[in-house]
């Protein structure tokens, strides 16, 4: 929602000698945020409203450890919408790792490794989504849809990965997924928490 002080503006603009001007500066003041939050996909007064869930997230491999994800986005946007992909062993997404794509719909190939560290087979589930500097992230819609497809990457590679630690202002944990940039403003160190809870 763009910032509104057309009432006090008109109001300053009645007052002798000096009103006119300051109200003039003030009505600059106004368009100039909001020409910043605009192109910014910030909300001066507020925070924008999440995305529409994108279209559809295809995924594919050359069955040699090679993955590669595109994101299908028809959506109406506004410019600076940034999107992620996240991936996990499971198709809960419990402590999914997270990949930024800026701007760009389309996923850098990577490669995942088809075996675990004890040699076991290990699948891989992908899901996507958007969401605005100034706004909370879009619903997560997985690669299969309702019912998230495993991703078999192939290969020989065996490899369990490092545990994920997150995006944004999310936990360090790594078990929040789905929040991109995150949803609140800032988050404590997890130093200050631990001595919290140790003063108690």
């Amino acid at each position: 929602m763009p910032l509104d002080i057309s009432k006090e503006i008109t109001l300053v603009q009645q007052v002798p000698v000096f009103g006119q001007y300051l109200a003039r500066a003030l009505s600059s003041i106004q368009t100039g945020l909001n020409n910043i939050g605009q192109n910014l996909a910030v909300d001066p007064t507020g925070t924008l409203p999440a995305p529409p869930p994108v279209n559809q997230l295809q995924v594919k491999t050359n069955g040699t450890g090679m993955v590669h994800a595109v994101i299908t986005d028809n959506s109406a946007i506004q410019k600076h919408l940034n999107y992620f992909i996240e991936y996990d062993t499971s198709p809960s997404f419990p402590q999914p790792h997270v990949a930024h794509l800026g701007a760009s719909r389309t996923m850098s190939p990577i490669m995942l490794p088809a075996l675990d560290d004890a040699g076991k087979p290990q699948s891989f589930y992908f899901r996507a989504y958007s969401q605005y500097h100034g706004g909370n992230p879009g619903p997560a819609i997985a690669f299969g849809g309702n019912v998230p497809t495993a991703v078999n990457p192939g290969g020989t590679q065996q490899l369990t990965l490092l545990p994920s630690t997150g995006s944004g202002t999310a936990q360090a944990t790594g078990q929040q997924g789905g929040q991109g940039f995150g949803v609140n403003l800032f988050r404590p160190s997890s130093a200050n928490l631990g001595q919290k809870r140790l003063s108690k």
